[in-house]
């Protein structure tokens, strides 16, 4: 419930589609919009590594885990506020400034939280049921996110800018903070000598070190490096789309309606999937849907077809959202759980940069060579996760990679 309910919320204010739309209505062009992701992904990427041991040390992650999603939480009543009161009143420069230093507040507070959470939700929940917990957490979150986009389509009709956007801010921190009731209410229930920090062996080891003798996680994060640079086209689809075929920005709401369908949908049957063959498969999957998406967004003649583009970044956002994580916890020891999640992401969330570039790009060549880019981008990801990269359950993985 807590993951759904953050899911609507965060549908509200989507990255994907609104997001970029409201930089637009800032006065913001390309390589603002490209710099969206950027923000938010080295944001809530990077800084887990500081909070991994720290959580390690811990005899019990609820208290901790309830402290940092308190902090990432109010970021977004911040962004509810200074849109009402900074945007519109100030320039354009300065409004943009502003929005990004709350997001990338929003970013690092899901940051420090990510370690404590996911750590306490491996502890709960057994290997063979995580895909279809996620799978279960992304289909309900997409369903509330279709009211979601209803909610975004009604408000941005209703509301002149910037109130409209402040508006869907503030109702995006009170939904966060249902979800925070749900978190309150888990309990970690283990014995004193299962407690993180209650053996030695549970300790944060240097990402050299992991590296150096973990080579199929080390393969692994050559192909998260991949597909997160790929991603970077997404971040354009709305601006172009609403460009291209002259669509008011109200159609946030249905480009998001369109991607919490496709979510329903993938979701429902991936994250079955990955329970009886593995996360690899989905993994496999997000790198295709990223190259059928950029081909749809190249060649499509209509707004009609260019929703293959929306479904397609549903795919590749709740597939990553289902298997993503609980891939690296499968290929690590419980010992090291933690400590890998956080080099993952701090090692291979820079690559989002690739925004920047795709931002400056876009400004002085149009969208199609960033579309080409990601493209093939993502079929490299692809053939890299088909041959380089073991599935952990068939029993061919390094000694020690898998979890028991």
């Amino acid at each position: 419930m807590d993951g759904a309910l953050f899911a609507f919320a965060m549908s509200l204010v989507s990255i994907q589609t609104v997001l970029p739309i409201f930089v637009r209505d800032m006065g913001g062009g390309n390589v603002a919009v490209g710099l969206i992701p950027v923000v938010y992904i080295l944001g809530f990427n990077f800084p887990q590594w500081f909070i991994a041991g720290y959580a390690q040390r811990q005899t019990r992650l609820r208290p901790l885990l309830l402290r940092t999603a308190l902090g990432q939480r109010l970021p977004w009543l911040l962004l509810a506020a200074a849109t009402y009161t900074v945007v519109g009143n100030v320039g354009s420069e300065t409004a943009i400034a502003v929005f990004f230093i709350l997001l990338a507040l929003a970013a690092i507070g899901g940051s420090l939280n990510l370690p404590v959470w996911f750590d306490l939700i491996a502890f709960l929940t057994p290997v063979r049921r995580r895909g279809r917990l996620f799978g279960y957490r992304t289909i309900l979150g997409a369903l509330l996110g279709l009211a979601g986009g209803g909610v975004v389509t009604f408000v941005l009709q209703r509301y002149a800018f910037p109130d409209g956007y402040a508006l869907l801010f503030l109702l995006c921190f009170a939904v966060m903070m249902v979800s925070y009731g749900c978190l309150m209410c888990l309990r970690e229930n283990r014995p004193a000598d299962q407690a993180p920090g209650s053996g030695k062996e549970r300790v944060r080891l240097s990402p050299l070190k992991i590296l150096r003798t973990a080579g199929n996680y080390r393969n692994y994060l050559v192909a998260d490096a991949l597909q997160t640079s790929a991603s970077a086209g997404i971040a354009f689809y709305a601006v172009d789309a609403t460009a291209k075929f002259s669509l008011p920005s109200a159609y946030a709401g249905i480009f998001t309606i369109i991607m919490m369908v496709g979510s329903i949908t993938g979701s429902a049957l991936f994250g079955f999937l990955a329970d009886r063959h593995g996360h690899k498969l989905n993994l496999l999957v997000v790198a295709a849907a990223t190259v059928a998406g950029s081909v749809a967004a190249l060649v499509a003649p209509g707004i009609e077809v260019y929703a293959i583009a929306f479904v397609t970044a549903s795919l590749t956002i709740s597939l990553a959202m289902i298997s993503r994580l609980p891939f690296l916890a499968e290929i690590s020891p419980e010992a090291e759980r933690p400590s890998r999640v956080a080099i993952a992401s701090m090692l291979t969330s820079p690559f989002v940069l690739t925004g920047l570039g795709a931002g400056w790009v876009a400004s002085w060549y149009g969208f199609a060579p960033v579309f080409i880019a990601a493209g093939g981008i993502a079929l490299a990801t692809f053939f890299w996760l088909l041959f380089m990269v073991e599935e952990p359950r068939a029993g061919t993985a390094a000694t020690g990679e898998a979890a028991g």
